[in-house]
C-alpha cells in the first residue's frame, strides 16, 4: 500500500509541476501580447508588394511597351 501512495504522491507532483509551468508561459505570452505594439494599419508583406503596380500606375511611374 505504501508503493501505492508513493506512487501517487509522485504522479501528483509531476502533475501539478506540468500544471505550473503551462499557466507560466500562458501568463507570459498573454503578458507579451498586450505589449506588443498594434495599428490599425498594418499590412503584410504581399499586401505591399501586390500594390506596388497600383501605386506606379496611379502616380504615372509604369513603362509603356516600345
Amino acid at each position: 500500500m505504501s508503493n501505492a501512495i508513493g506512487f501517487a504522491g509522485i504522479a501528483g507532483a509531476i502533475f501539478i509541476s506540468f500544471a505550473v509551468a503551462l499557466s507560466l508561459q500562458w501568463v507570459g505570452l498573454v503578458i507579451l501580447m498586450k505589449l506588443m505594439p498594434s495599428s490599425a494599419h498594418a499590412t503584410s508583406l504581399a499586401q505591399r508588394v501586390a500594390a506596388v503596380p497600383e501605386i506606379r500606375r496611379s502616380s504615372g511611374l509604369h513603362r509603356t511597351a516600345a
